[in-house]
């Protein structure tokens, strides 16, 4: 659809113009690595994506880096890291990521004009609607949210494009229902809103519903739904179906968003909009397009209210409520457009009265976009990292462990040592994407037992405060063997230990070696394991991780014991009291292994007997000589080797398989729809 009017032109450059104000190219397109908030932990994703999944012909995979392993875009969403991996070949990885993690900002003005034209209001109203828009863009009231420049700038890439293409998916599939067209296309875009963010598919799913309150259109309506949903569903089947079946192995992250008062849902830069608004919604009572808008808003506060209640953070429904409540107001001029003689003044006096309000009350973004762009390199603290990663890189053996400091943030964020995958090729704990992991748990507790101050994320768990000794051996359950300190009081107690010993200081940074731990992933357990008999094994688990002396012990749950099971784990237990301890002979063990991006392989000497891989347990593990791999505590794999040789990959399961032959399913109606449309265009 293309831009109407000439001055509808002219206002898009302003609107452009007036963003690049504060995103400045000199930043934008220069060739440094990102920072800030969780947006420092993207740029190495997108580097993973490039430069290991795309060249093994895959989106998803696993990633060894972050939380003792966890499987890469099944649990997030891929869309805007697929875009610049493939920019990236073009222009420098660095720039292309960056420009993508605008995307959804500049795309926001843009996505509402459509959707007014969609609506087919008539100039002004659609360019007036997108000026609106950008008093929300601005909005420095959360940063947490999403889709505003402060929640991009801290992370929310995925969400805020999912969502700006919600709202051109709102035009469309009015026009589409409307006009009894556009099914390919609007299936193309339920697509693009689940890559891009689960809410924005919800957001999506729930615009639909709309057109089901009809009595002489209504079966018509749900064909179409069916034909656009099915459509785009088929074509998200290879990630979606995937998704679903793992569930169970992923760390739920639910809670009530506590809002303690309506000017943080409605701060004073969105008042003008919200005046404006509910003027139009009274002078168009009657429409029928302003009772889709209702329907809309009144479903985001439903879906609020209902968000914990049905497994879905709350407060991600907000941000599409305020821009609602923003873009609404173009309509106020609808019953007077007769009246209006100087339409055409009208787009640049609401332009310039909005651009005024916004720049009034903005305050710190323009220097968040700088500390942002100007990356990793642009801060005085860059040589001090440089040091301190390349340490790091002299060695390969293990993991690294880090305190967590705000006073990280000298380096662009108190995030950056997740990313020590990136920066020094080590494998860490934390991570970025902290709900794809069943490990996540686990190593949010000993971060609170190796750091003054403790982030515990999870608030279904409990944790601990700094005790380094007590933190020791589960360091070496999950095989770390270096220590990053950055508190004294941390450094106090480290230096207290004898198993830890000084390697080497930076500045205020402290690097130790936990000398108890040889750095193996592949080691015999030395008890035999005990099949716990549970319903709900990640409690459990949890509650076994917490104490010392069950650590050696290890748990194996499995849902559906087969007598094959029984026989290899025959050790059993109700609870965590009375575990039966059963020691297993491993002198004169001799294991040599090999752990690659997505396989660990080892030879042994040990048959039949059971071996812990130090490594988060997921479905689409396989083995090649061992029977089974079994889920054992803290959420690692198990394995009793019955060759010498065993090889465990990540592959697929038949739910990869099915999502693939839906989505090739989906690809072929679109070519089909294609061609037939273009031979329908060469006869017309």
């Amino acid at each position: 659809m293309k831009i109407k009017h000439p001055i509808d032109l002219l206002i898009f450059t302003c609107v452009f113009i007036f963003l690049f104000s504060f995103f400045e190219p000199r930043y934008l397109f220069s060739p440094t690595t990102i920072t800030g908030g969780d947006t420092i932990s993207h740029f190495p994703t997108v580097v993973y994506l490039k430069e290991v999944l795309i060249p093994a012909g895959k989106i998803m995979g696993w990633h060894q880096g972050n939380y003792a392993g966890f499987p890469l875009f099944y649990h997030y969403f891929p869309l805007p890291f697929v875009l610049a991996a493939v920019l990236g070949y073009a222009i420098p990885l660095q720039v292309a990521f960056k420009l993508v993690s605008v995307l959804g900002i500049f795309l926001l003005p843009w996505c509402v004009y459509l959707t007014f034209r969609c609506l087919r209001y008539p100039f002004p109203i659609p360019i007036l609607g997108a000026s609106l828009s950008l008093p929300f863009l601005f909005m420095e009231a959360n940063s947490m949210w999403g889709a505003n420049i402060p929640s991009t700038l801290a992370g929310e890439i995925s969400y805020g494009i999912g969502i700006s293409l919600g709202f051109l998916f709102f035009g469309t599939l009015y026009t589409g229902i409307r006009d009894k067209k556009w099914i390919v296309l609007n299936g193309i875009l339920v697509f693009l809103l689940g890559f891009s963010h689960g809410y924005s598919l919800i957001f999506g799913g729930m615009i639909g519903s709309f057109f089901l309150f009809t009595k002489k259109d209504f079966r018509a309506n749900l064909i179409y739904l069916g034909r656009v949903y099915g459509l785009g569903l088929l074509l998200l089947g290879f990630w979606l179906l995937p998704f679903i079946s793992t569930l169970p192995y992923v760390t739920e992250y639910v809670t009530a968003w506590s809002i303690k008062s309506i000017f943080e849902v409605l701060p004073r830069i969105l008042l003008p909009g919200l005046i404006l608004s509910i003027g139009a919604l009274f002078l168009n009572l009657f429409e029928r397009r302003t009772w889709y808008f209702i329907y809309n808003v009144v479903l985001c506060l439903v879906l609020y209210y209902l968000g914990p209640r049905i497994g879905v953070l709350d407060i991600r429904f907000i941000p599409i409520l305020q821009i609602f409540i923003m873009i609404f107001g173009a309509a106020l001029i609808l019953p007077f457009m007769n009246e209006i003689k100087e339409k055409q003044l009208l787009p640049f006096i609401v332009f310039l009265a909005v651009i005024l309000w916004t720049a009034f009350n903005v305050t710190y973004i323009k220097s968040w976009i700088k500390w942002n762009y100007e990356g990793f390199e642009g801060k005085p603290s860059w040589k001090l990292l440089q040091q301190i990663s390349g340490y790091l890189a002299q060695s390969s053996d293990g993991r690294v462990v880090y305190e967590h400091a705000p006073a990280h943030n000298i380096f662009g964020s108190e995030r950056v040592f997740e990313n020590l995958p990136y920066l020094s090729k080590r494998k860490t704990l934390e991570g970025l994407y902290m709900q794809s992991s069943p490990s996540s748990p686990f190593i949010f507790y000993i971060q609170s037992e190796v750091s003054k101050v403790c982030s515990g994320p999870f608030p279904q768990y409990r944790y601990a405060s700094l005790n380094l000794p007590a933190a020791l051996p589960r360091l070496k359950l999950f095989n770390v063997v270096q220590y990053i300190v950055r508190s004294p009081e941390a450094k106090g107690q480290a230096q207290k230990i004898p198993a830890l010993k000084l390697e080497k200081r930076f500045g205020d940074y402290e690097i130790y070696r936990l000398t108890s731990n040889d750095g193996h992933f592949v080691v015999p357990l030395s008890n035999a394991p005990v099949l716990l008999k549970t319903d709900n094994w990640k409690r459990d688990f949890y509650a076994w991780f917490r104490r010392s002396d069950l650590l050696d012990i290890s748990l194996v749950y499995l849902k559906h014991p087969m007598p094959d099971d029984l026989q290899t784990i025959n050790l059993q237990g109700d609870d965590l009291i009375g575990l039966p301890r059963s020691p297993i002979d491993t002198k004169g063990a001799s294991i040599q292994e090999k752990v690659g991006d997505d396989y660990v392989e080892f030879t042994t000497n040990l048959l039949h007997r059971p071996h812990l891989i130090k490594a988060s347990y997921h479905p689409n593990w396989q083995v090649r000589g061992a029977k089974k791999i079994y889920l054992v505590s803290p959420a690692f794999m198990l394995v009793y080797p019955e060759q010498n040789h065993v090889r465990l990959y990540f592959g697929k399961t038949i739910y990869n398989y099915a999502g693939e032959a839906m989505s090739w399913a989906g690809v072929l109606i679109v070519l089909i729809s294609g061609i037939i449309y273009l031979k329908h265009a060469r006869k017309t």
